[in-house]
């Protein structure tokens, strides 16, 4: 028997030039499941989400749009299910961070509008790891039935790709410059340490300052395309990401999927995402640990070619087939349960 395949819409935030792993993300899925027939649509929201009217203009225009299938909200606007009561609708939640913002009545908004309602009104809630759905739980009651966790997928563009450790002045690979990626530390940390910084994200002239005071030699990219992003990966020597707080932390994959070895926090999700000694892991808070976990990456061969064969090992899971196969599995339970109709 041929099993009929599901009819999806998929919603996204308003693009900007310095958010794109979401879309990244969802955009392969999609196409993924578009060449293997199934319908889907992606839609995409005319306002970032600034302020309440443009929150409120965002849930209009969804309500709107004409409804059939499934509703898959993709991150970062779970809001927009506000006014599809009665549709079958699924939220992915990527991470919390939305709840640092703001303070007094300005967070207790936000917390109804991006988590109380939304997870309430959904068919089915998915987060991307095991720390972001502790995180949930303590934030809103979410029914277990609802609840799965699907961890990201990478690229198969991130393949491994073999090249000669340039030691003399190694090239680090550091994406995100948003407060949580730290980057302020690893700045300090690489203060008379021979290599190249390579960043990916937008520099402020404060950030700009503090690499020129500490000596850093740096390369900054902005708004590159993922061809671009690929070849980064493969020119790097290393790669950095001791963030201060993730939902999950794709960079420790595509730095593994590539060959690479990584630097990351000993923290959660992250530590579990990069698996086994499958990164070397930091205090983030420390700029001394930070710093000694690059020396130790730069001198120790051995090191290295451990990290990377441990990697290679953690990352083969994370496919696009074995994620598409777990949502696919969601939508079609979805599919085969009956709501109330909007008569």
């Amino acid at each position: 028997m041929t099993l009929r395949q599901p009819d999806i819409t998929y919603i996204f935030r308003k693009g900007v030039p310095t958010n794109f792993s979401i879309e990244k993300l969802f955009d392969t899925l999609l196409a993924h499941f578009e060449k293997s027939g199934a319908k889907v649509r992606r839609l995409e929201l005319p306002h970032i989400s600034k302020g309440i009217v443009s929150v409120l203009r965002n849930v209009w225009f969804v309500a709107r749009q004409p409804k059939s299938g499934i509703l898959h909200i993709t991150g970062d606007v779970h809001y927009a299910t506000l006014l599809c009561p009665f549709y079958k609708t699924i939220i992915t939640i990527h991470d919390c961070v939305v709840l640092q913002r703001g303070t007094g009545f300005k967070r207790l908004v936000m917390r109804i509008l991006w988590f109380g309602l939304p997870v309430r009104l959904a068919s089915a809630i998915v987060v991307i790891s095991e720390q972001t759905k502790h995180e949930l739980l303590k934030t809103v009651a979410v029914p277990k039935e609802k609840l799965s966790v699907m961890p990201n997928f990478v690229d198969p563009g991130f393949a491994f790709s073999k090249r000669p450790f340039a030691r003399e002045q190694p090239r680090i690979l550091h994406v995100g410059t948003t407060l949580n990626k730290n980057l302020p530390r690893v700045i300090a940390a690489l203060r008379d340490v021979p290599c190249v910084l390579v960043i990916v994200g937008q520099l402020s002239p404060a950030m700009q300052q503090n690499l020129q005071q500490h000596g850093v030699r740096y390369e900054n990219f902005v708004g590159i395309d993922d061809a671009t992003m690929v070849g980064l990966y493969r020119g790097a020597d290393i790669i950095s990401f001791p963030s201060t707080y993730e939902g999950f932390g794709m960079p420790i994959l595509e730095g593994q999927a590539v060959g690479r070895p990584v630097l990351t926090s000993n923290l959660e999700p992250m530590r579990s995402v990069a698996g086994p000694g499958g990164a070397l892991l930091v205090d983030p808070q420390s700029v001394d640990s930070i710093r000694d976990g690059f020396l130790r990456l730069i001198g120790d061969e051995f090191l290295r070619a451990r990290l990377i064969a441990a990697g290679q090992d953690n990352v083969s899971p994370y496919t696009l087939e074995a994620v598409a196969a777990s949502y696919l599995a969601l939508y079609r339970g979805l599919d085969e349960r009956v709501l109330p109709s909007r008569g």
